[in-house]
């Protein structure tokens, strides 16, 4: 009898476990259903809405298309860890440049991906990472990623043309053709 005594107590144990009510929140983490993708349409409402929201500097509004944990990869800068840290560097950058607008000029949809290339045209009027403000209208291009699930963004990637502004800023030089080798 003894020999068999662990292999008893192994075989309850396994009866046991599996004996065990299933309470509903460890089975509804193994089991929740995601949102559904957004339609291109949907998708491109959000968009419209997010750049109208940035337009008219409502960080409120901007927050709302955040999910809480959204993280924000710059391309300049730190990345944004929140909701809260993004609306607190768009505030950052909305006062350097206060009259800054976005137009979208493209947006591709793919699976719950929404890339957008937009135009940004401002006057920097304050200091913005070193860079004194200028009166110079500065016109530059970008690309953004948005990663959306439930209809909020949870993560989102911009490369913008910074160098091609800072250079309309005076900050750098313009390369001439006169100043350029030959290939």
């Amino acid at each position: 009898m003894q020999r068999f005594l662990p292999r008893l107590v192994l075989l309850g144990l396994l009866i046991g476990l599996f004996a065990l009510p299933v309470s509903p929140s460890h089975a509804g983490a193994q089991e929740a259903t995601p949102c559904a993708p957004m339609s291109a349409d949907e998708a491109a409402a959000w968009i419209t809405g997010f750049y109208a929201a940035r337009n008219a500097q409502d960080q409120e509004l901007i927050a709302s298309f955040l999910s809480d944990d959204f993280i924000y990869h710059w391309g300049i800068g730190i990345d944004a860890q929140g909701a809260d840290d993004f609306t607190t560097s768009m505030t950052a950058f909305m006062t350097a440049f206060p009259g800054l607008h976005t137009t979208v000029d493209q947006v591709w949809i793919a699976d719950d991906s929404v890339i957008v290339r937009w135009i940004n045209i401002g006057i920097q009027e304050v200091d913005y990472m070193g860079i004194p403000p200028s009166d110079q209208t500065v016109t530059w291009t970008g690309i953004s990623v948005f990663r959306l699930e439930c209809g909020k963004a949870v993560e989102a990637w911009t490369e913008a043309d910074h160098f091609g502004r800072i250079q309309q800023q005076g900050v750098l030089p313009v390369a001439s053709p006169e100043s350029t080798p030959e290939a």
